[in-house]
């Protein structure tokens, strides 16, 4: 659809990778919070997928992380590939954000300087996050 969305990326092959358990159900990235304190952790990547099956893609770095339910079907495999661990960085992003309580996202402020843009939770000297400018 024309005008509306991001603009369409190449082609690109899902490779292999680092496997592991990954500490969070991947559907948290289907709720609009989630999603918003997950792109916080990886500014540059783009999602695509759903549900259990979610992929994120720095175009950047070539860096990948797809996520499938387990093979027992008891939690979920994350596979990782490239220099940044996006999927690492999402679990300790979404983490933090859990143990504060799952806030609504008007529990976030902003901080910007001529040097730094910095999201950061509750008040300026919680936790925070560090934007590329």
């Amino acid at each position: 659809m024309a005008g509306s969305g991001r603009p369409p990326h190449g082609p690109f092959e899902l490779l292999p990778g680092e496997q592991r358990p990954s500490r969070i159900d991947p559907v948290l990235l289907d709720d609009w919070s989630g999603r918003f304190v997950a792109q916080l952790a990886a500014p540059s990547a783009e999602r695509l997928g759903a549900g259990h099956e979610q992929i994120l893609l720095d175009v950047a770095t070539g860096s990948q992380a797809r996520t499938q339910v387990a093979e027992d079907g008891n939690g979920w495999t994350v596979i990782q590939r490239g220099p940044l661990k996006l999927w690492n960085a999402v679990e300790d992003s979404l983490a933090i954000w859990q143990s504060h309580g799952s806030p609504h996202l008007s529990e976030f402020g902003m901080t910007i300087t001529p040097d730094a843009q910095r999201i950061w939770l509750g008040t300026p000297d919680g936790p925070s996050w560090t934007l590329p400018i």
